[in-house]
């Protein structure tokens, strides 16, 4: 999404990825290809996002602990259908309808046919949103909650934030501020994507609370010796889902000055997202030195992650060196952030919290700062960063407010936590009545240098070995 400040001869802010004016559009006009034969890059996005859901499967099951795996699968298959039914029967008009109330909240009295790349790319977005906060509630939540988090977060929060914050009308992408037309900056998501639904799972995790597994309850297909390959295969999807929803469509080149756009946005997700792994391995090697186990592996993608959603908010503007120099001191603020959310109480099994919350404030924050395109050069630069800062801590209350709001609701209603949590959840509470605080906040799965740690296929091997020393 591309934050631009228009000239004062025209005053009309530019919206992500459809036409409109801005000062340096001479841009090709499309006759080769008509907006009725639309984009391949659509069906890109939409396809490797549909992969990338399969990815987000993948790696809950090799990083959550469950006492039933099929609770996972059925709760992605689900959770999928939720999320595009409730974004084409109410999300897709709040975000991109003809009319707008105030900036706030758009509306349509017809199904407008001609934005169908835009009703793409916001189904592709709440895919993205919904599997992100399921890393954090799969196998804990009751079904009815799983069910109304994602039809809320899917049919309604995410589409009116993206409304704000990409619709041509949207508040935050078209404000005047201390004498200055200002737009905010996000061009892939940090803030309507990677923020929103980072902060909502954590949230929904907070409220869940500890909890105390015994191992010899877990079904044995949970820690299997095959998911160590196929959570990485997950994280492939991932981000290749990732990459593809980067892609800019048809509209958002027609605005800009011509350029090789596609070639200059996946030279900056490689920079980037290699940037993360090396830093992210150079730091398990000389901190953690336990480099060649399963979860030190996969941190290191995940710091690749990190390097790819610190980058989001302005890849189509930056050089590959800027992106480098983000996705490297992000990757050093995920490292320490991993370690620490991994030795608190709090269940984030997949890393998220430190790979998309912080890793989304960061490159949200950098954007304007480093950038020097989309007039951050100009004399007016401070205004910009400061609405950038401002509109990021306006999401991030917000989210809070939304978040709060829905998951008190099921508590007070008892319907939080399925049987299985439930008794796991008492559990801890009578443990942590009995030990000391240090004690409490020991996790199942610590990533840290001195303490052992479970990982997929442990079992298969130990019983394997039973097996053959009785033998």
């Amino acid at each position: 999404m591309e934050m631009v400040i228009t000239s004062p001869k025209n005053e009309t802010s530019n919206q992500q990825r459809s036409p409109s004016f801005r000062e340096d559009s001479v841009g090709p006009s499309n006759t080769d290809n008509p907006p009725g034969y639309g984009d391949i890059n659509t069906f890109l996005r939409i396809a490797f996002v549909l992969l990338s859901r399969m990815g987000f499967l993948l790696i809950q099951i090799g990083s959550i602990p469950v006492e039933n795996v099929y609770r996972i699968i059925f709760f992605n298959i689900f959770e999928v259908a939720i999320a595009i039914i409730s974004y084409i029967g109410i999300g897709y008009m709040l975000t991109f309808g003809d009319s707008t109330v105030k900036g706030f909240l758009g509306y349509s009295q017809t199904f407008n046919f001609t934005k169908m790349d835009d009703g793409i790319m916001g189904m592709s977005a709440v895919l993205l949103g919904s599997g992100q906060i399921s890393c954090f509630l799969v196998g804990r939540c009751h079904l009815v909650t799983s069910l109304f988090t994602s039809l809320l977060y899917c049919g309604f929060y995410q589409p009116v934030l993206a409304h704000w914050i990409w619709n041509e009308e949207g508040w935050m992408k078209n404000f005047d501020f201390m004498a200055t037309k200002v737009s905010v900056k996000d061009y892939a998501g940090d803030l309507v994507i990677h923020l929103s639904s980072s902060l909502t799972g954590a949230i929904g995790a907070s409220f869940l609370g500890r909890r105390l597994l015994r191992i010899k309850d877990l079904d044995e297909r949970s820690v299997a010796r095959e998911y160590a390959g196929l959570t990485q295969v997950g994280y492939v999807l991932i981000i290749l889902g990732y990459a593809a929803y980067n892609l800019p469509s048809q509209g958002y080149e027609a605005t800009k000055m011509p350029d090789n756009y596609i070639a200059l946005i996946i030279l900056n997700m490689v920079a980037a997202f290699s940037t993360g792994v090396f830093i992210t391995s150079l730091l398990n090697m000389c901190i953690c030195r336990r480099i060649y186990n399963y979860w030190s592996v996969i941190r290191c993608l995940q710091g690749g992650i990190a390097g790819l959603i610190s980058i989001a908010a302005g890849v189509d503007i930056y050089d590959f060196v800027e992106c480098s120099a983000i996705a490297a001191i992000c990757s050093i603020f995920f490292f320490f952030f991993s370690i620490l959310i991994h030795n608190t109480s709090l269940e984030d099994n997949c890393n998220f919290i430190a790979s998309h919350f912080v890793s989304s404030i960061f490159g949200t924050v950098a954007c304007p700062i480093i950038a020097k395109k989309e007039n951050f050069e100009s004399n007016k630069k401070t205004v910009h960063i400061l609405w950038q800062f401002i509109c990021l801590l306006i999401v991030m209350i917000v989210t809070i407010a939304f978040s709060w709001f829905v998951f008190l609701m099921f508590a007070c209603c008892k319907l939080l936590r399925n049987k299985e949590e439930v008794m796991n959840h008492r559990r801890a509470l009578i443990v942590a009545k009995n030990l000391p605080r240090k004690g409490c906040l020991q996790r199942l799965f610590m990533i840290d240098s001195k303490t052992d740690h479970i990982t997929p296929g442990d079992n298969d091997r130990r019983k394997y070995l039973q097996e053959e020393n009785n033998k």
